[in-house]
């Protein structure tokens, strides 16, 4: 009890100490960790904002100029008289289309006068004169010129983009009316969220592509359009809520990109890092109070386990022993028997040259000589059995060497041929082509193979098979012995290389030859395995050192100690 009662306080006293040196750091780090990240998760974003913006009034710029500067290359590649012709011009027209995603809605080529000389499209604008439109007059200055949307005559909002050409015939200009949609989706593709909004004004804040809530052509909320370099962001109150908006100027300075996004949207993923933030220290701090008890736990078991283990231990060394000492006794039994076993060969053989012919006439000598003879046959046997458990408890030098394997099993299946004959069995040998030299002694290997003929012999009844294939297996050499019997059951499969244990019946088994065939075949540093299904077979798996080249060479290159 006073074990128990010491266990337990020395177990929440490691408790208490681990929980207070993790989980103080811990604490600190996470909050301080929180605090920081949480600020910069928030500058990150609005930096994100500032770089998508600037990206897409590159963007914009880029579609504008790339289409302006399709106009000069028509106005300087063709001539006057060539844009008149009205053919000319669809063509113009469906090759700038198919170039620039159908961008051009019409072309018109206007004289300096203000009157169409060609007009393609889908307007009857062909008999208007612009000499009093405000763009006109500016492209007639400047040259180039994109125009901010407008009504015009077709009634309809709508920009236009010309350039201006002067040769010997006087000034004369191209001007093309530019798709309102196909601009709109570029400039609305900025969007951002389901609060964010993207959209253009000129520079008295009249739209110019259509916001979330407003027309075209209509005064925005946006009034301080001063001019700036680069993108500025602002924070904006409006009644839907807090803004956050990002400007920049675009098409030389006379359009603002505007990109707005409500601020609680923008800063969502800041105070889901915070919660995420927060629930990733309660689950390291549920962790570590976890963790901490349950090694605690395990570490003070583990020391209560000790005396346990310790006496199995002690179990464990005892039964070693005992088989260890199983190969002595079998050995020092062995000769005990030999000795009476020689007496009794003697005595009989004795008995049997006092034979005399008076017994003859008694009708004796037969039966006398018959009981001679099978009391022989039993002091035959019984050497046998000594002989093998003087094989399986004795400790002798093993002399390993470089064996050809597929020459010593040609010779074993020969001697054992015969005898498989007459049970009717077929014997079939395979060996690898060029199979390398095995490490082992040649001895033994055929009183390995022979006693596994033998056993496979026993099984078969009524005729069978016996293969025997040998073959190379990365660094060994693998024998397999696999015939069709009876099968030995699952049940007796793990016992059979045990001293002793035979599936046969008394007086025709002694338990020793697979015991030891597995002593033999462990003393080469190899290993055996068998496999088996009742009624169907049993196949033995040998695994023993393949030799390499210089132990080929060397011949005798192990010895060892079973």
């Amino acid at each position: 009890m006073k074990q128990k009662n010491n266990s337990r306080n020395l177990r929440w006293r490691i408790i208490a100490i681990l929980l207070g040196v993790s989980l103080l750091p811990l604490g600190l780090v996470g909050i301080g960790s929180l605090l920081t990240y949480g600020k910069l998760l928030e500058e990150k974003t609005i930096e994100m904002h500032r770089r998508v913006i600037q990206t897409h009034a590159e963007g914009i710029d880029l579609y504008l100029a790339e289409r302006l500067r399709a106009l000069d290359l028509v106005v300087r590649t063709h001539r006057r008289h060539e844009l008149e012709n009205k053919n000319m011009l669809e063509k113009l027209l469906s090759t700038l289309n198919d170039s620039y995603g159908m961008a051009f809605i019409d072309l018109g080529v206007i004289f300096e006068s203000g009157e169409h000389l060609a007009y393609v499209g889908p307007y009857d604008l062909g008999d208007k004169n612009y000499a009093g439109e405000q763009w006109f007059k500016d492209v007639m200055v400047r040259g180039v010129y994109l125009s901010d949307v407008f009504m015009g005559f077709r009634k309809v909002p709508h920009f236009v983009m010309a350039v201006r050409r002067q040769d010997e015939s006087g000034n004369w200009l191209i001007r093309a009316t530019m798709s309102s949609d196909v601009f709109d989706r570029l400039v609305g593709s900025g969007r951002m969220g389901d609060t964010g909004d993207v959209f253009v004004v000129n520079a008295a804040g009249v739209y110019q592509t259509p916001p979330k809530s407003g027309h075209v052509m209509e005064a925005s909320s946006i009034k301080s359009l001063g001019m700036h370099q680069g993108v500025s962001v602002s924070r904006v109150r409006e009644d839907a809520g807090v803004l956050v908006r990002a400007t920049t100027w675009v098409n030389g300075g006379r359009w603002l990109l505007v990109a707005q996004q409500q601020e609680s949207e923008i800063q969502a993923p800041v105070y889901h890092a915070v919660v995420l933030g927060f629930l990733a220290v309660a689950i390291a701090v549920v962790l570590v109070v976890v963790t901490t008890v349950l090694a605690t736990s395990h570490l003070i078991g583990r020391v209560e386990q000790a005396d346990a283990q310790r006496d199995a231990l002690s179990k464990d060394l005892l039964r070693s022993a005992k088989l260890a000492s199983l190969g002595e006794m079998s050995s020092g039994l062995a000769h005990e028997i030999n000795n009476p076993l020689a007496i009794i060969s003697a005595e009989l053989t004795n008995i049997g040259d006092l034979i005399t012919e008076e017994m003859t006439e008694a009708g004796w000598r037969d039966e006398i000589v018959q009981a001679v003879k099978r009391s022989k046959r039993q002091v035959q046997r019984c050497g046998g059995i000594t002989a093998k458990m003087l094989q399986f408890g004795r400790k002798s030098d093993v002399y390993l060497q470089a064996t050809d394997i597929g020459e010593r099993l040609d010779e074993i299946v020969g001697l054992m041929r015969k005898q498989a004959e007459i049970r009717n069995v077929d014997i079939q040998l395979d060996v690898q082509k060029g199979l390398c030299p095995g490490l082992l002694d040649p001895t033994e290997l055929e009183q390995v193979i022979a006693n596994l003929i033998n056993n496979s012999l026993y099984a078969i009844r009524g005729g069978g098979i016996i293969r025997i294939k040998a073959e190379r297996e990365g660094k060994q050499i693998r024998i397999n012995v696999i015939d069709n019997g009876s099968g030995i059951p699952a049940e007796d499969l793990e016992r059979i290389f045990q001293p002793f244990f035979t599936t046969k019946p008394p007086g025709k088994g002694t338990g020793l030859g697979l015991a030891v065939c597995y002593g033999i075949v462990r003393g080469w540093g190899g290993d055996i395995t068998a496999s088996s299904r009742l009624g169907e077979g049993t196949a033995i798996t040998i695994r023993l050192p393949a030799a390499d080249q210089e132990a080929a060479a060397v011949g005798r290159i192990a010895r060892s100690e079973r």
